[in-house]
């Protein structure tokens, strides 16, 4: 039997695509932004004929916020974004042959990142891994990812979040 599990965020709904051959998982909070009446339909003719799991794993995510403190991708994550990777890591520990199907750019890059398979369904998808610095809009000065303030405690200026150009395509 070949463990392959396919973990889904709203887009691959909304993209409709789902596997009718393997198991296909997806948190609730993604079910819940499927908003429009054809992705809705599909999503529920999927769950009535079995083929979709809705599952949901409580706990912290201190295990993805580390493998990601580097690249400044935490921050960029929504809740569901996580709740996904969470999942995906989760069956990747219980030896499961995992693809993640999305097309939202951020959660692509953890994955790379994390060396998780994914896909796209709708956009082209990433090829290399992006980096992201936090940055005194003013006088330049680089903050951690997790500093919680909006503006510079030098100069005053806003924070921006600026993508950093990698040296070696692919390393942080």
């Amino acid at each position: 039997m070949d463990k392959k599990v396919y973990i889904l965020d709203a887009s691959s709904i909304i993209g409709g695509f789902y596997s009718k051959e393997y198991i296909n998982i997806m948190p609730s909070s993604a079910v819940s932004e499927i908003k429009d009446i054809n992705s809705k339909m599909l999503l529920e003719q999927i769950i009535a004929s079995g083929n979709l799991i809705i599952e949901d794993i409580i706990g912290s995510d201190e295990e993805l916020k580390i493998s990601l403190k580097s690249s400044g991708d935490y921050m960029r994550l929504s809740d569901t974004d996580r709740d996904i990777i969470r999942l995906a890591l989760k069956y990747t520990r219980d030896n499961y042959n995992v693809l993640v199907v999305t097309d939202d750019y951020s959660m692509q890059n953890t994955l790379k990142i994390l060396k998780i398979p994914f896909r796209s369904i709708i956009t082209k998808g990433i090829n290399s891994i992006v980096k992201w610095q936090r940055i005194c809009k003013g006088c330049k000065k680089e903050y951690d990812p997790e500093y919680p303030e909006d503006d510079c405690e030098i100069c005053g200026s806003t924070i921006i979040t600026k993508r950093v150009k990698n040296k070696r395509q692919g390393n942080i």
